[in-house]
């Protein structure tokens, strides 16, 4: 009995806590739901377009790397080529000389060796044993570093060829890569055209209401002219008139003057 009543409690327990662990995780998922928002199609849509544009600019900074890669490479080899050329004509022209030097001093020690002096025989053979030695010294000197020199030159060449290898790259990669973008961002565009094509309309209406300006300036340019020539008809008859009441008072005052003789 002891042991069904510990087993019960301890399934008691169990329950107890797996309830208390749904209770907790229950606002969690909630929050998580509320946090993150279902995206409507469209702008799933955009998303999408978006992230396609994205894609297509990582897929052009790559071919650039390899282009800006293949430039650096090219430049770098011309300018180790150029370096090598300059120290191999001079290492060349240092060559020449110890040759010359040791010939030139061999001859002297040669001359001496033909002598009948044993003891001069002795140091010139010891000068000449000398002299070869130094010149093998100096010979081993300078051709180590022509060949540095000519390594480095074809250092240069091959990151010449490889800088060439680099931009065919970039251009292959490139090209397709530009028309996607342009393409990317064509789908973009066509997605949030809502407001350029607003700024379209707005651009229309401009031009419309301006085109009503225009003709309303023009009718009252029309306007002005006849105006004026209503001004001058005005002008006209108001002269017509004056003339006549002129005249009609001369003619009174002629006929006074009659009145008055005949009265006389």
């Amino acid at each position: 009995m002891n042991l069904k009543n510990h087993i019960m409690k301890k399934h008691k327990v169990v329950v107890m806590l797996m309830m208390l662990i749904a209770i907790c995780l229950i606002p969690v998922a909630t929050f998580a739901q509320e946090a993150e928002p279902e995206l409507s199609r469209e702008e799933m849509q955009l998303q999408r377009a978006k992230d396609k544009v994205a894609r297509a600019e990582t897929s052009v900074a790559r071919g650039q790397a390899y282009l800006d890669m293949g430039d650096s490479l090219k430049t770098t080899g011309e300018k180790m080529m150029d370096e090598a050329k300059v120290e191999l004509k001079q290492f060349k022209e240092d060559k020449s000389g110890i040759d010359k030097t040791y010939s030139s001093e061999k001859k002297i020690f040669e001359k001496d060796m033909k002598t009948d002096d044993r003891t001069q025989r002795d140091a010139a053979r010891q000068s000449i044993r000398d002299l070869d030695a130094q010149y093998r010294l100096d010979s081993r000197e300078i051709d180590t570093k022509i060949k540095e020199a000519n390594r480095k030159y074809e250092k240069g060449n091959s990151n010449i060829s490889k800088g060439g290898d680099k931009t065919k790259m970039g251009n292959e990669k490139l090209k397709p890569a530009n028309k996607a973008l342009v393409e990317a961002k064509k789908e973009l565009s066509a997605l949030t055209g809502v407001e350029e094509s607003a700024g379209a309309d707005v651009k229309k209406k401009g031009l419309f209401s301006k085109s009503k300006k225009e003709k309303k300036e023009k009718e009252v340019e029309e306007a002005v002219p006849e105006e004026k020539d209503l001004d001058k008809k005005s002008d006209k008859k108001t002269e017509g008139k004056s003339g006549k009441a002129i005249e009609e008072s001369t003619d009174d005052e002629k006929k006074a003057a009659e009145d008055k003789k005949k009265k006389k």
